[in-house]
């Protein structure tokens, strides 16, 4: 075998090589995001500051009680699972435990029923019922 034949074909690998790695560029660095904030001197700078801190209070609580609670209509029902459509595209399970009440009494939450359901919110999304009231 020749030598020659098979020491080209490594010095083009090895140039090859070494020409790629260098024309790989590092990510950009990101830029830090720039929070609007209120400009210094500004009229009424302290009633905005107060009002945007009430609206983010009424937001976090409205959160809280949406992680409690589910409004909707049932697509299952079977023994202690059930699901809910809380919107367009957004479904809710509901895990039910004995003691669970179902208001009115007597009534059974089947599918395509407007339930409104009250327990506690679990980290997986679901919620632990304590209160279901069917609507009519």
């Amino acid at each position: 075998m020749r030598p020659h034949l098979l020491l080209i074909p490594g010095v083009v690998l090895a140039l090859a090589s070494t020409t790629f790695a260098g024309a790989q560029t590092p990510p950009p660095t990101p830029a830090p995001i720039v929070v609007p904030t209120l400009p210094p001197n500004t009229p009424g700078a302290d009633l905005i500051r107060t009002a945007i801190g009430v609206a983010q209070q009424l937001i976090e609580q409205q959160r809280i009680r949406n992680a409690n609670n589910a409004f909707g209509t049932v697509t299952y029902f079977r023994r202690y699972d059930m699901q809910v459509k809380t919107g367009a595209n957004a479904y809710r399970s509901i895990h039910l435990h004995p003691g669970t009440v179902i208001n009115p009494r007597g009534a059974t939450p089947g599918v395509g029923a407007a339930v409104s359901v009250n327990g506690a919110g679990q980290p997986d999304g679901s919620l632990e019922a304590n209160t279901i009231t069917v609507q009519q």
